[in-house]
């Protein structure tokens, strides 16, 4: 009983540790900021812009239902995680290494390279994030996952804070920056062109896209340590299914699972609606870069209220999720989501003095909004599927969501058609639909893992 409630706290911790790691990744390379900005201005495209937004969750999804029929009948699904997560640092190792050799000479040919491999690593992150899923559902039980998933968010969230101040470092002027402020810049711009020159061996001066270039080589490095982290934890050893179903079989057990499970089906048509109401989403940064004229530098203060208000808010979730469910922690979240697309749609209209601060606002309630949605997602996924079929229940329900993906695309192409403030209207609209529909979610636990937690 000890030993298990030792290796209950060593997993624990890990799979914090690879967490935090995990969201100072992203930040360094932040879809709806810094590549949105990276890929508009090597294309000046909309349709690129909500493309790479697309790729992101659309390279997340599609393996997963595939890679679910691999795993769920072994007992072990760390393998398959290191598998997953080798794949994603190549990919942005290769990432990195475009940027530097190619250069803005051909950007169509930098913009091709990039979309290529970052689709590739989200594509390998799918593969890693089932078994990531499972060995967190067998080692956190149910009643601590809102706890779990919401330090990983605080801790995650406090080092973006300080990964926005470094993109704002690497993406600004030295002109723009005054005082100590501007000293700090001048050293990490400094010592960026020191570790591309002298550790990489590439002759090459700070401008764009070398820029972007160290950004991505940082994410290189906090996915390693991530990747290292986890494969600390000691994967739990549960009942599985004896044997691999055929693939046919397989492919039936989702409309089964629509069939009889009508949480599962309302959660599905809650998530499918929150995609579409965020395909507003990529354009938020560029419409306020090339339609209000907001310096490209201000990107990094973007970052850095979207995760200070995601520290403060994990604390909330993390309450909420544990005094009143799980489900509560969904409805606050969708509720959020109608705000940003309606202060956007304002913002054009305001004095240009308001307009920064207006933008504030809206990364403010995103990174609140996306802290709840990635704690309240995370658990309540993981506490309505069954824990033998858990990863089909996942995967069938993220791969059956991959057309919903492409919103940002479809987003692209309304921007062309109707404009960016009618795409951000749209958008609210949407939001009013996945709010009712989260507000029939319903609480669920499986009693046979709240006994066996309560056994520990």
């Amino acid at each position: 009983m000890y030993k298990k409630r030792d290796n209950q706290r060593r997993n624990f911790g890990f799979a914090l540790l690879q967490g935090t790691f995990m969201r100072i990744n992203l930040a360094f390379v932040d879809a709806s900021t810094v590549l949105s900005a990276f890929i508009h201005k090597l294309t000046g495209s909309e349709m690129m812009v909500g493309l790479t937004g697309s790729m992101m969750t659309a390279g997340w999804m599609w393996p997963q239902l595939l890679v679910s029929n691999l795993l769920e009948h072994r007992q072990r699904k760390m393998p398959y995680y290191a598998v997953g997560m080798s794949i994603r640092v190549f990919a942005w190792l290769a990432i990195f290494f475009c940027t530097i050799n190619i250069g803005a000479e051909n950007p169509i040919l930098l913009a091709a390279c990039f979309l290529g491999f970052y689709f590739l690593s989200s594509s390998a992150m799918g593969v890693s994030t089932l078994p990531y899923m499972d060995i967190i559902s067998k080692s956190i039980a149910p009643n601590r996952r809102a706890r779990f998933f919401s330090l990983r968010q605080i801790f995650g969230g406090f080092f973006g804070i300080w990964v926005g101040f470094w993109v704002r470092a690497m993406l600004g002027n030295e002109d723009e920056f005054t005082g100590i402020l501007g000293w700090i810049t001048q050293a990490f711009k400094t010592f960026t062109l020191f570790f591309i020159t002298s550790v990489c061996q590439i002759e090459t001066e700070l401008g764009f896209p070398s820029n972007y270039a160290f950004l991505f080589i940082c994410s290189v490095s906090t996915a390693f340590f991530s990747f290292i982290s986890f494969l600390a934890v000691r994967e739990p050893i549960h009942p599985v299914n004896s044997r691999r179903r055929p693939i046919w079989q397989h492919l039936k057990q989702g409309p089964h699972f629509i069939r009889t499970d009508p949480n599962y089906r309302r959660f599905i048509f809650f998530r499918i609606g929150l995609h579409f109401s965020s395909m507003a989403t990529p354009f938020y940064a560029t419409y306020a870069l090339f339609e209000l004229g907001v310096s490209e530098a201000t990107i990094g203060f973007f970052i850095v209220c979207s995760a200070l208000s995601g520290v403060v808010s994990n604390a909330f979730w993390g309450y909420i999720g544990e005094k009143y469910g799980v489900r509560w922690v969904l409805i606050i979240t969708a509720g959020l989501m109608l705000f940003p697309p309606i202060i956007a749609f304002f913002s054009g209209m305001l004095p240009v003095s308001l307009r920064v601060p207006a933008y504030l606002v809206i990364f403010t309630i995103g990174g609140i909004l996306t802290n709840g949605m990635m704690v309240g997602f995370m658990a309540y996924m993981l506490n309505i599927a069954p824990p033998r079929s858990r990863p089909s229940y996942i995967g069938f329900m993220n791969t059956l969501l991959l057309p919903a993906s492409f919103a940002p695309t479809l987003g692209g192409l309304l921007v062309k058609l109707i404009g960016y403030r009618w795409l951000f209207a749209v958008c609210f609209g949407i939001c009013l639909v996945a709010f009712r529909i989260a507000t029939g979610l319903q609480e669920i636990m499986h009693e046979d893992e709240l006994e066996e937690d309560i056994e520990v």
